[in-house]
């Protein structure tokens, strides 16, 4: 859904926090030209328009010990509501998977997992995933090289 309410400036007050959200409003002012009052006005509406959801820190996962990053597609082998319902809770209650998304196509999910080594993943794999029942297939892939990760959302109209 798009905000009618957002302008420009609030673009680029959104740039500035999606680069480093601990600066001070203050300083997000001097660079688009407002004051902190209004900055923290902006920011607020934005925040109660559902814009912001919300300000975390960006941890590294390599520096946590989490060396192993996967994609992994499911393909489940049931579709009756209580076995996905059943899938979904798991995956929730899962720390080292970060992301599952429904997809169309081949598969019927694609999950982002981090492990802190290959013998973890195999556990995950294994007993969290193929143990139940109710996944038919799982293929993953383990990421090498990460050529481009960003958190920030493209903010020009032309996205």
């Amino acid at each position: 859904m798009h905000n009618a309410r957002m302008n420009t400036i609030d673009r680029q007050i959104l740039a500035q926090l999606q680069v480093d959200a601990s600066v001070s409003h203050a300083q997000i002012g001097e660079r688009v030209h407002l004051s902190a009052s209004q900055v923290s006005r902006r920011i607020q509406r934005m925040e109660e328009d559902g814009v912001i959801r919300g300000q975390v820190a960006l941890l590294d996962h390599e520096a946590l010990g989490l060396q192993v990053e996967a994609y992994v597609t499911v393909k489940l082998a049931s579709y009756a509501r209580a076995d996905v319902e059943a899938f979904h809770r798991r995956i929730t209650s899962l720390s080292s998977v970060v992301e599952c998304c429904s997809l169309t196509g081949d598969s019927d999910y694609l999950l982002r997992v981090l492990s802190s080594d290959l013998k973890a993943f195999n556990l995950l794999i294994n007993r969290d995933l193929l143990d139940h029942g109710d996944v038919a297939s799982v293929r993953s892939s383990i990421v090498l090289d990460r050529i481009k990760r960003t958190t920030a959302l493209p903010l020009s109209s032309g996205a």
